[in-house]
């Protein structure tokens, strides 16, 4: 286990050499959540409410999203795509510990110092703009509900690095895939306000599950929960076994390259 602990650690350290890198993207993080919150609260100085959502609980989703995506989606995996096409992973394949678990632990060390500013930066926004928050329920709840959606995050961005076992175009469906997250995740609105018919199919999807569905099981605006959790359980399973199979048959192209 100390080699565990050891990993996340190791990975905290790495950004007091990268401080810049690491206070930049901060600075993004919160910059979009400021574009967010500016703009629903303009919607709100013109009406009491919006679809079905006051202004409290609107400002609230918005900052719990904006904030958690930061946390469920960062991830260490991005860099496994250029020592595969460089062939450093070698270096990581000879050493005494499971390759996914590497960076499954790398990624919650990540996940932790992030957590630990965006608490800081959530607290000063609402500070310093006199946010008033809807109080928050069925925590225990909402915390599995994260805990499938940064799994499910973990193994899909794993399969965007396996993808340079067969080409060097990696960045373009990281791109993509991201680019579409933050949409279809609710990043950026809830998604009980599009058309019913589309929101029941992106509920079977996985997206949902990253940061939507847990910010409403914390406003407690999602009664029925235990669907939502049976497919969000199934697309771990899903997307876990999709990691598998782009791991075996990536190693044995990687083999067949001769590197």
């Amino acid at each position: 286990m100390r080699k565990y602990f050891t990993i996340i650690a190791t990975t905290i350290k790495e950004y007091s050499a990268y401080r810049l890198s690491f206070v930049l993207w901060r600075i993004r993080i919160v910059l979009s959540v400021l574009v967010s919150f500016f703009l629903w609260n303009a919607v709100f100085d013109k009406q009491s409410s919006f679809a079905n959502y006051q202004r409290d609980m609107m400002l609230t989703y918005i900052l719990i999203v904006n904030f958690v995506d930061s946390i469920v989606l960062g991830t260490k995996t991005a860099e496994i795509a250029g020592d595969i096409n460089d062939g450093t992973i070698i270096n990581r394949l000879l050493k005494p510990i499971n390759f996914i678990q590497y960076y499954l632990f790398r990624d919650i060390g990540d996940k932790l110092l992030n957590l630990v500013f965006a608490l800081f930066e959530f607290i000063i926004i609402i500070k310093l703009f006199n946010i008033t928050l809807v109080p928050a329920v069925n925590v225990p709840l909402a915390i599995v509900f994260f805990t499938t959606g940064t799994i499910i995050a973990f193994c899909i961005n794993l399969s965007l690095s396996f993808i340079g076992f067969w080409t060097t175009e990696v960045w373009a469906p990281r791109f993509v895939f991201l680019t579409l997250v933050f949409f279809l995740a609710g990043s950026y609105f809830p998604l009980d306000l599009l058309p019913k018919t589309i929101y029941q199919v992106l509920m079977l999807t996985p997206f949902p599950y990253l940061v939507y569905f847990p910010a409403q099981i914390l406003l407690g605006k999602a009664i029925a929960w235990q669907q939502p959790l049976i497919i969000s359980c199934v697309w771990v399973a899903i997307t876990y076994l999709i990691v598998q199979i782009m791991w075996k048959r990536g190693n044995r192209s990687f083999s067949f390259w001769g590197k």
